[in-house]
């Protein structure tokens, strides 16, 4: 593989490489994946509406959002060596992100075939139990992409796109730790505004009427994707650029999210009707 080597070619040969990353996590991804076609298929058969929208929107969205995850970190892990993806605990690690990926969506899903609310659902003492229970998955899936960024910094042969990748794991888990924190404890996600997705924007469904803390968790965690894409396009300029540049991008990206936090919690929409 040579520096001449386009883009075009070489994006389809580091994708085709993920599933040697961690076959578990790539095969999960993709029966996440199914799962969400299936239940994105279900909003145009079932009328039932849950906040203003199909019941079967928030499973959807969730199965997606976790497929492209392990999708993420299944690609992130071929930058170790081949001995360093089998360790103990990155098997452990691989082991714990998906089981408690799979506690989120089974209870997601159940609550939303009952037209129930999964999230701030505190009516009863076992739905308490059960959100705490949710909420330590959450914190559970942050920490293996935090541990997972760390192992790629300290393992993986130096290079831009493994220190744009390391970065981007670690700062992903650190801020949706932070931010998903925050919105728990409000006990909502809207901050004003019309307490309805219906108003929100096509799909994700962000209030355009108030704030909506889902913004910046969004972007906070979506870093995971963003540092590698920025690391795979300077990777051919000299180290220290190419790590200055990173930094900058992370500095960025990072002011940004938390500029859409203090939109939020200012009780101003992202993108206004």
């Amino acid at each position: 593989m040579t520096l001449s080597m386009t883009a075009s070619t070489r994006i389809p040969q580091l994708l085709r490489q993920a599933p040697s990353g961690s076959p578990l996590l790539w095969r999960s991804a993709l029966v996440f994946l199914a799962f969400f076609v299936i239940l994105y298929a279900g909003t145009f058969i079932d009328s039932r509406l849950f906040n203003g929208v199909s019941v079967w929107e928030k499973p959807a969205k969730f199965f997606l959002s976790l497929s492209l995850h392990m999708a993420t970190l299944a690609w992130g892990l071929t930058l170790l060596p081949v001995n360093d993806r089998h360790r103990p605990a990155i098997r452990l690690a691989s082991i714990l992100f998906l089981a408690a990926a799979i506690g989120e969506v089974i209870y997601i899903t159940f609550r939303a075939s009952r037209g129930e609310a999964s999230h701030f659902n505190e009516a009863t003492t076992i739905t308490r139990l059960l959100y705490a229970a949710m909420g330590l998955g959450a914190v559970a899936l942050s920490v293996v992409t935090g541990f997972i960024g760390w192992r790629i910094l300290r393992r993986a042969p130096s290079s831009p796109l493994a220190f744009a990748t390391g970065l981007g794991f670690i700062l992903a888990g650190g801020m949706a730790i932070l931010f998903g924190g925050y919105m728990s404890g409000q006990g909502s996600h809207w901050v004003g505004g019309d307490l309805s997705d219906a108003t929100g924007l096509p799909f994700f469904h962000w209030s355009t009427t108030g704030g909506d803390l889902r913004v910046p968790h969004f972007f906070g965690l979506h870093i995971m994707q963003a540092l590698p894409v920025l690391g795979f396009l300077v990777r051919d300029l000299s180290p220290p650029q190419a790590k200055s540049l990173t930094g900058l991008g992370a500095v960025i990206w990072v002011g940004l999210t938390f500029l859409t936090f203090f939109q939020a919690i200012s009780g101003l929409p992202f993108i206004p009707s």
